[in-house]
């Protein structure tokens, strides 16, 4: 790898004191020479001294550059701040509440550098905060180590592939995809914001490879993660579908890829359904009107294809959002 090689690594954070400290100390040894390393810190607005903590580290870091919200934008926002602040040659990503091991982001640019692609992707380790046993959680793609093109990783629809895999931070980018716009996020989204950024890099004609790493550790059951909150930031999913959609829906080769946003779309709308439990009473009609509106906008064969596919457990928790749809689109 050429010596020169170096890397941003983005984190966004909103009240992370808790956790952030141990993210900024696993980033002290993972380059051999601290100056090829920029960390780029987006404080979105916290109020429990997240940002106090960040300077402390400052002298142990290499570059640091710090911006500051004084209210809360949202994580989607947070990101394109990131990515307009980072300056080196690799991009990487940290959430405040995970932590990497020694070495894994100068790994990285080696891999990246010898495979001769636009980024990378790895599995990555599971911490929960219940005290359950960590887990190992593998990038869907079983090719190791050999380039593939992203449009040939989004299906099969039937079973999970690497739009699957939304996590920013289980990898390296090189900042051209960010120069020509192949890796960007949208602003406003509370959640979901990864998802669509996969999506609109899965359907460029880029080249990733799955390799194997030094562990990054997610973790998991935090109680102030956007994934335990039952309020509704949790309905930015249907407006991330809907980017989703239209992205597919432009592109040469949208009835191939069709049904696997649907497909997606099912799944993750049931998912939100069977957590309703712990949403007010006006929030879950919220969200079952919304699926529902979204449903609509579907197209009716590919809709009834994969809602004949997902499996008796799905129709049964979606049947009153997305029966009302298709019967609407059958009598049209």
């Amino acid at each position: 790898m050429s010596q020169d090689r170096s890397v941003s690594v983005i984190i966004p954070v909103h009240n992370g004191a808790d956790f952030i400290g141990t993210a900024l100390q696993s980033l002290e040894r993972q380059v051999e020479d601290r100056e090829r390393m920029q960390v780029v810190v987006i404080d979105d607005g916290s109020t429990d001294g997240t940002g106090d903590i960040v300077r402390e580290h400052a002298d142990r870091l290499g570059e640091l550059t710090v911006v500051r919200n004084e209210d809360a934008r949202s994580v989607g926002s947070a990101r394109i701040q990131g990515l307009e602040a980072a300056n080196r040659d690799y991009i990487a990503f940290l959430d405040a509440d995970d932590w990497m091991a020694p070495g894994r982001l100068e790994h990285l640019m080696r891999r990246c550098e010898e495979l001769d692609v636009d980024f990378l992707r790895t599995d990555h380790v599971r911490a929960f905060e219940n005290g359950q046993p960590r887990e190992l959680h593998r990038a869907p793609d079983g090719r190791r180590d050999m380039p593939i093109r992203t449009r040939d990783a989004i299906l099969p629809a039937s079973s999970a592939s690497m739009v699957d895999y939304p996590f920013p931070w289980a990898g390296i980018f090189h900042r051209r995809l960010v120069d020509d716009g192949r890796l960007a996020y949208d602003e406003g989204l509370h959640s979901f914001e990864d998802r669509v950024a996969i999506w609109r890099l899965a359907l460029t004609d880029s080249t990733f490879a799955v390799v194997d790493a030094p562990w990054i550790v997610y973790r998991r059951e935090v109680t102030t993660s956007l994934t335990q909150v039952f309020d509704d930031r949790q309905l930015a999913f249907i407006a991330g579908f809907g980017l989703v959609r239209d992205l597919v829906r432009a592109d040469d080769d949208r009835l191939l890829f069709e049904p696997k946003m649907i497909r997606q779309f099912l799944a993750i709308a049931a998912h939100h359904v069977s957590r309703q439990h712990g949403m007010h009473i006006a929030t879950r009609r919220q969200l079952r009107s919304a699926i529902t509106d979204f449903a609509r906008t579907l197209d009716v064969e590919p809709l009834r294809d994969q809602w004949e596919a997902i499996g008796m457990t799905r129709r049964a928790q979606l049947g009153s959002a997305i029966l009302p749809a298709l019967k609407e689109k059958a009598s049209a």
